[in-house]
This record gives structure tokens, sequence and C-alpha cells, in this order.
């Protein structure tokens, strides 16, 4: 079961956003402070239970899957170094073959994962916003169960099911969502409990000890992978079940929302919004010029009407900065990889591989804590807001550019420690880029601009797990300097996220 987090993509901007899918009002919420604060608590408790368990499972299930593609290659190729107790020599597996099929196995794994996650948010983040959230994340709780289920039995039973099985296990997500789904569930009940005045003090402060939970979270991991992998990655999925246990008892948060601060419908809001912003006469005008009694009238009309209120997006600047928050979901996708690379070139085990990862952790919590905050209110007070995110963008992605360079020739770990501490110090990229296309349109515009981001970003993410899967596999065969192929490649994709932003003005 793997779990995939951005939770500080999410904090960046949302105080004052219009969406229909966060929050529809500022939710001046009519519960009672002590149980308003309680269910803040069990929000942020669950987040940091799925947190946990996003950073403890990965690790973990790369080594058993390497430990059975190890045993399964050796077994075929030759027996008597396979012991009786099945347990190879870690070195055993660091070869070309059985890395490649580490990087298939997990790889596309990861693409599926993805791909459904993204096909599945759009109608379940319907279902939250008109059914209520607690229905929504309820809805996941048998998602993550089968997953969890099918993965777990596929890597236990390796001698009786094949090891790409696993890949089975992703149409779980087509139950509820995934965690996608569930994770934007729950910053949207945080929202819905929150003032509008501190709802991003509040995102941001979670979003720290995220970061905090993270490290701590992927230290522990590779700790116990030294005794043994199934530690670590029984944990890590007990954390997830605890959080959707907790999730079991949340009331519903929509009705408090609604119910106290916005009057209108759904249906009223969304047709003011309409009249408001694009013209009911205009819209709708050009609807009714299709004869009514033909398919393709009706499919034209509905097509117009769900893609019109989207032409603001059609704005160079705006499709420069949704280019390059896409391009940077695909370069990121590299460090799915980070563990894996360090353990082949290195030759180190993968516990002590997915330890020097955590340094990545580590130095986006000083990051997010001191640097960005001093830089944005002290070093650069003098310029507007965004010019301010602008150049704050530029400079994250210099470090992204660089350190992934770094991390791709570095020859030695000492040399690779220091380029990891310059990649994680442009971590706060899709804060502040998010933070700056916020900026550049209109209050009632932002959910709309919200959704292409989110687009985007799935889209990013699934083409990631597909391309590096194939360029990690391809470097392996090449050997050598090659090994960082993956790392080069994303240095590429971020100096082309660089371009787009240099290019815009504001």
């Amino acid at each position: 079961m793997a779990v995939h987090v951005s939770q500080l993509e999410v904090d960046s901007q949302v105080n004052g956003e219009d969406t229909h899918f966060l929050s529809r009002a500022s939710p001046d919420s009519g519960l009672p402070e002590n149980i308003r604060r309680r269910l803040v608590f069990t929000l942020v408790a669950i987040l940091l239970a799925f947190e946990v368990g996003a950073q403890m499972i990965p690790g973990p299930m790369v080594r058993i899957i390497e430990s059975i593609a190890c045993t399964s290659y050796w077994r075929a190729h030759n027996p008597s170094e396979v012991p009786t107790l099945h347990h190879l020599p870690e070195q055993l597996c660091k070869i070309e073959e059985v890395q490649a099929e580490v990087a298939t196995v997990k790889g596309y794994s990861d693409f599926l994962e993805g791909l459904l996650c993204a096909l599945c948010a759009i109608p379940y983040g319907l279902l939250a916003d008109r059914h209520g959230r607690r229905r929504a994340l309820r809805l996941t709780i048998p998602g993550f169960l089968i997953n969890s289920v099918i993965t777990n039995s596929v890597l236990w039973f390796s001698d009786s099911l094949p090891l790409r099985a696993i890949w089975l296990a992703a149409f779980s997500w087509i139950i509820g969502g995934g965690p996608t789904v569930a994770l934007v569930v729950i910053w949207t009940m945080l929202a819905d409990l929150s003032q509008s005045a501190n709802r991003a003090i509040l995102f941001f402060r979670v979003g720290v000890i995220s970061q905090i939970a993270n490290f701590l979270a992927s230290a522990i991991s590779s700790g116990l992978m030294t005794l043994n992998p199934w530690i670590p990655l029984m944990i890590g999925c007990g954390t997830v079940v605890i959080g959707l246990i907790c999730a079991l008892s949340l009331p519903e948060t929509i009705d408090s929302c609604v119910k106290t601060t916005c009057p209108m419908d759904s249906d009223q809001l969304s047709s003011n919004m309409d009249d408001s912003t694009l013209g009911t006469e205009a819209v709708y005008s050009a609807t009714e010029s299709f004869p009514k009694s033909t398919r393709f009238g009706l499919i034209s009309g509905n097509l117009r009407r769900i893609f019109h209120p989207y032409i603001f997006i059609v704005n160079h600047r705006l499709l420069l900065l949704l280019f390059a928050i896409a391009t940077f979901q695909i370069a990121q996708g590299s460090l799915s990889f980070l563990a894996q690379y360090i353990s082949t070139h290195f030759e180190w085990t993968l516990a002590r591989a997915n330890l020097l990862t955590s340094i990545h952790a580590a130095t986006s919590i000083p990051l997010f804590i001191f640097i960005l905050p001093q830089l944005s209110t002290r070093i650069l007070r003098f310029l507007p807001l965004p010019r301010r995110d602008l150049y704050i963008s530029r400079l994250s992605v210099i470090c992204l550019t660089v350190g992934s360079l770094g991390i791709c020739v570095s020859p030695y770990v000492f040399l690779l420690v220091p380029s990891l501490c310059l990649h994680a110090a442009g971590a706060g990229f899709p804060i502040v880029t998010r933070s700056l296309i916020t900026s550049l349109v209109k209050r009632d515009e932002t959910a709309r601009l919200y959704s292409a981001i989110e687009l985007a970003q799935s889209a990013g993410s699934v083409l990631a797990s597909l391309c590096f899967t194939n360029l990690f596999t391809l470097a392996l065969r090449m050997s050598g300097l090659w090994v960082g192929l993956v790392w080069l490649t994303a240095s590429m994709l971020f100096a082309g996220v660089g371009v787009a932003v240099w290019m815009v003005q504001v």
C-alpha cells in the first residue's frame, strides 16, 4: 500500500478562496469552540497517521520487492546461491537484472495508482461537496483495506504469487478514490472548521508538523529495516489503519459551514457565480443555438457550459505557471528512485540509503520554519507580494536544478549530501508558485484555477512514474556514471521550469 502525500502544496493560499470543493464560504463554524478544536485535533491526528504511513511504507516495500526479485533471479540462474531459509545477502541483489525488475514493479505500480487516483478524484470530490465530507472519507476505507491486503498478500506469499500481481492492488482505489481523495477531504474538513482569518496559519502549522513527522518516520523506518523490513511495513500499514478508524468517529462538517454562513444552496451559489463572471445570457444563448432535439446539440451545449468557465486560464502567464507546476511534478518523480539510486550507485544497503534520504526532509524543516518566512517578510519586504513570490520561485528552481545535477554527478557520498541539501532548499517552489498564480486571478476564479492545478499535478505524477521507471531501467543497463541518468533528466526538466518562470512578468 503506497500513500502519496503532498500536503504542503495544499496549504499555501487557501485563505479566501471561493472553492466549491474546499469550503463554500468563510466558515465561522457554528460548533462550540471546544468541539471545534477537538475535531481539528482529530483531523490533524488522522492526517499525521497518513503522513507517517506514507514515509514508513515505501522503503521497506522496495527492500522486500528487491529480496523477492533477487531470490527469484538466483533461483533461476544459480540455485546454489539461494540458502535454505531464502535470506540472500543484500549485496547479491545489486546486479542490473534485479534492480531493473525492482524499478519496473515499483514504477508501474506507482503509475497505475497515480492514474486511478487522478481519474477517481473528480467524481469523489463532487460527492464530498454534494453529499458530505464524512461519507466521502468513509468510502475510502474499503479501498485502503483491499489495497493493503492485496499488496501484503503478494509480498508474503511470493513463492506462490507472481511479484507483478502487486499491480492489481492499484485497482482498489476505484473504491473511494484512494489517498488523493482522503487527503483532500481531510484538508476540506479542516477548512470547514477553521475561521477565515486563521485558516492559512492553521494549514501552515499543520504542514510544518507534517514535515517533522515525515523526517522522524523516515528515520525510524530506516532503523527498523536493519532488523526486518516487515516490521516498519506493518507499522506503517497499522498507522494508516488507525487513522482510518479515527475517521469513522468524525461528524459531518459541511452542514455547520453551510447552515451558518451560506444560506444559499449550492445550485443558487453556482448560478450566481456564473451570472457574475460569465453572463448568463451569453452562455445559454450560445447553448440554445444548437437544435435541442439533436444529440449533437445537447452534447455541445453541455461541453460549452463545462469548459466556458475555464476560458480565463488561456492567459500566457497562467499557462506558463501551469506548465511549470506540471513539469515540476514530473521532475519530482525522481525522488521515488532516490533510495534505490543511492543503494545501487554506492553499494549501500537500502536501510542506510533510506536513512540518508531523510536528510532531504530534515533540510526542508528549517526552510519552511525560518528561511522562507524571513526571505519573504524581511529581505524582500520592499517588493509587492506577487513579485516576492516570483523571485523566491526563481531561486527555488535554481536550487532544484543545481541540486539534481549534483546528485547525478556526485562520485562520493560526502559530495552527495550537499547536493541533497541544495535540492531540498528548493522544496518551497510549489507553495510560492501556487501563491503567485493565485494572485494573478480574480477571487471568484480561484476554485477553477485550483482544479486546473490539481489536474496538472496529477498528470505530472502519472507521467513521472512511467518515464522515470523506464529511464532508471535504461540507466542500470548502461551502468557507470549513466546510473544517474534519472537525475540528469530531472535537472533538465527543472531547467525547463526555470525558463517558464523567468518568462513570467508581474
